[in-house]
């Protein structure tokens, strides 16, 4: 659906379903989230992703490299779930309109870490979102431990709202994980940044 320099973002294929499972099952790659993602799970994800694309025209899209076709993970963009976005809401006290929030998120295979993919893929998909969805803002957001995700955020030039943390909707406030740091990005800052 979309290139970049080194990779391809479309949709999901049956093929992509075993190794996306072994990616869920690599506890590098899972490190900052709460649990595993078992088989069905991951299975309910790509069945989201492609009804995401289906009737958004956006979602996490299945990444391969050009070069050989392998799948690597995902990298796009998907309307943030309701409880992400009551929890967003609770640190600004006031409820923001669900459709305002856009994330652009990844999840790259452990053997291709350190090589830019996610950021050059991201910044596909923020340019997509501003360009081809008219979108006037796209957020990120990550466990505040999370530094290498924090890191893809700043590469892709998005600015923390140090002002709105907030806390993950399903965790206990004194789990590691729970504390969530959210970044954001406006269409003018992205057109600034080109």
């Amino acid at each position: 659906m979309y290139e970049t320099k080194r990779l391809i973002l479309r949709n999901w294929k049956n093929k992509d379903t075993v190794p996306f499972i072994k990616m869920n099952q690599d506890l590098k790659v899972m490190e900052f989230f709460p649990a595993l993602s078992s088989l069905e799970e991951t299975t309910q994800n790509i069945n989201e992703f492609k009804h995401s694309i289906k009737e958004c025209g956006y979602g996490m899209f299945a990444c391969e490299l050009k070069e050989n076709r392998q799948f690597i993970g995902f990298v796009g963009l998907t309307n943030v779930p309701s409880p992400w976005v009551a929890a967003i809401n609770k640190s600004y006290g006031i409820q923001i309109n669900p459709k305002s929030y856009i994330e652009v998120g990844w999840r790259i295979a452990y053997q291709y870490w350190g090589q830019g993919l996610a950021v050059e893929a991201a910044h596909k998909c923020l340019s997509v979102g501003f360009d081809d969805f008219g979108l006037s803002e796209i957020i990120s957001f990550t466990a505040s431990i999370n530094k290498r995700s924090e890191r893809v955020m700043q590469k892709l030039g998005m600015k923390r709202d140090f002002a709105h943390n907030f806390y993950h909707p399903t965790l206990a406030p004194k789990h590691p994980l729970a504390l969530y740091i959210l970044y954001r990005m406006s269409k003018i800052d992205f057109e600034c940044s080109k």
